[in-house]
């Protein structure tokens, strides 16, 4: 499993193409180092917002260490102390890297692991009825005739690559700011919200098509 940290930074718009420089900088000089898998720059998500995220990955939490320890990356903050309004890092894992600490290395809070196994749920079901529905059955169950235990087996270890790849991280960062430690009630409501309605949505579907296609 890959560690990872992600940064969050927040900068002001007349320095956002010098921070892109020196993000190019950092990325550079990572590459130098054992274990560096990749380094990612994305947007803030909002337009109101400054705030940027970069996701740093290495193969292990060795080479990880080994990188946030050393005097290179040092330099580079500091030269670039006055991009930053803000900055701060949470350190996680790809697969399933929800279960994270902040950099301080402290557990997150239970309402955050609430939260953040809500986001699993949210992600899990479609995976298990669409891969049930649309490879699970038809191919395995009807075509080939694997035992049921056989075609679960498979059903979960495709399900969890997919999750702790993909779905999970994706989902992590596009609910980054519910998942903050007080992200505001408006926040918190829109949050749960988005959760329900996406979840009944999905039921609401497959019911649909279980009626109108025919069985799982």
């Amino acid at each position: 499993m890959t560690a990872s940290i992600i940064v969050y930074s927040r900068v002001a718009p007349e320095l956002e193409a010098a921070f892109l420089k020196w993000e190019s900088e950092v990325r550079a000089t990572e590459q130098g180092f054992p274990g560096f898998l990749g380094h990612r720059v994305e947007h803030p998500t909002e337009s109101a917002s400054q705030e940027w995220t970069v996701i740093v990955a290495f193969d292990t939490e060795a080479h990880l260490d080994g990188w946030l320890g050393s005097p290179e990356r040092q330099e580079l903050l500091e030269r670039a102390a006055h991009l930053h309004e803000s900055l701060r890092l949470e350190r996680t894992s790809y697969g399933f890297g929800f279960w994270n600490q902040n950099a301080a290395g402290a557990r997150p809070s239970p309402h955050r692991i609430f939260k953040e196994n809500l986001l699993v749920l949210l992600v899990l079901y479609p995976t298990i009825f669409l891969w049930g529905y649309g490879v699970g059955n038809p191919l395995f169950t009807d075509l080939l005739r694997w035992p049921w235990w056989a075609v679960l087996f498979v059903g979960a270890v495709a399900s969890t690559q997919v999750l702790g790849w993909w779905l999970v991280p994706w989902a992590m960062r596009a609910f980054r700011r519910w998942l903050e430690p007080r992200p505001g009630w408006a926040t918190e409501l829109v949050g749960y919200a988005i959760v329900v309605v996406l979840s009944a949505a999905f039921m609401a579907l497959y019911a649909w098509l279980i009626a109108a296609i025919g069985r799982i």
